[in-house]
């Protein structure tokens, strides 16, 4: 770490105490407010999908059947034949199951769009108005997404983030089921037949019951699987990164264009993904910290937010001059005014 970078970052966290100054109760509360509407939504979601619940079992039931006609009948205990009778139960009533799960993941999903991408950004907003000397908007002001002539473009900008994310991420997430399905399915072998190693002869009759080629089973294709997630995850690590201050911009001009916000986002991380990981790094001994409070178990994260979301403003104005001062976008572009 260089000594400009621990000065930025000084510079950084120094600007954003002063800015909190006078005004940390309501960059709490807006803090809160953002962070309790999405965990109130997440907590709803949640709580239909355990009212789905027999849903997984249909696939236990599955699986259970295929270990029959492998392993002897009164290898599976009490337990499993009670999960069997859920299962069943969930069976027979499966249209109503699989509906419910759609229902639950398609309203998440437009939640996320439609609501809390824009909550998100009003958040971002606000903080960049407070960032201002002299400046404390209202607590209500982080939902001026929400206005008319507004909510379209931020949508939609949040939306096209959202997606290039996602495109990223799903080499990751395939090979974390590429990663855990074989070790999931030898341990429960290993376990339900109380077998006393992890044997070729276990591994064989594992591949027999799942169709599966031997080689998903063997140390090469863990150790090759491993290796490209920890490239992939690093790869979507920097896009998340470049992809950034998408808020922020969107934040300023919410009619810049989805594309254009995020060619700038990308702009503005250029030479400065070290930093911008750095700075996160620095506040990771704080939320640990935080995390571990005994006195205010779960609260004390709520109280370091306003602090982080302040630096990380700083952060973004920062890069923003630095590219207007290349000339490589202008100020009036991001929803400034020139005045003469």
């Amino acid at each position: 770490m260089t000594d400009d970078t621990y000065r930025s970052r000084f510079v950084l966290k120094t600007n954003a105490k002063a800015n909190l100054r006078n005004k940390y109760g309501p960059a709490l509360c807006v803090a809160a407010v953002a962070q309790l509407i999405g965990a109130g939504f997440q907590g709803l979601a949640g709580s239909l999908i355990s009212f789905s619940g027999p849903f997984p079992a249909i696939f236990r039931s599955i699986r259970m059947s295929r270990f029959q006609r492998i392993y002897e009948p009164e290898l599976i205990d009490d337990a499993e034949i009670n999960l069997r009778k859920i299962s069943e139960f969930a069976a027979s009533h499966l249209p109503l199951i699989i509906t419910a799960v759609i229902a639950v993941i398609s309203i998440t999903l437009l939640y996320r769009i439609l609501v809390g991408h824009v909550v998100t950004i009003g958040k971002r907003r606000w903080f960049l108005r407070a960032s201002q000397p002299d400046v404390s908007p209202p607590i209500g002001f982080m939902f001026s997404s929400f206005r008319k002539g507004q909510y379209g473009g931020i949508v939609g900008g949040a939306l096209w983030k959202s997606v290039w994310l996602f495109v990223w991420s799903l080499p990751v997430i395939i090979l974390n089921i590429l990663m855990i399905t074989p070790v999931v399915l030898l341990l429960d072998a290993y376990v339900r037949t109380d077998a006393v190693l992890i044997s070729p002869e276990l591994v064989a009759r594992v591949t027999e019951a799942y169709h599966l080629p031997s080689f998903v089973f063997s140390l090469t294709a863990l150790l090759i699987s491993f290796v490209l997630l920890i490239c992939f995850s690093i790869i979507l690590l920097v896009k998340s990164y470049q992809y950034r201050m998408a808020d922020y911009i969107l934040a300023d001009n919410a009619s810049i264009g989805a594309k254009r916000a995020l060619e700038l986002s990308k702009k503005m991380a250029k030479g400065n993904l070290w930093r911008f990981f750095v700075l996160d790094l620095s506040f990771a001994g704080w939320f640990i910290l935080a995390a571990l409070c005994i006195c205010l178990p779960g609260i004390a994260i709520y109280l370091l937010l306003p602090y982080y979301e302040a630096v990380w403003a700083e952060a973004y104005k920062q890069v923003r001059d630095d590219l207007a001062a290349r000339r490589e976008c202008t100020m009036e572009e991001l929803g400034y005014v020139r005045i003469y």
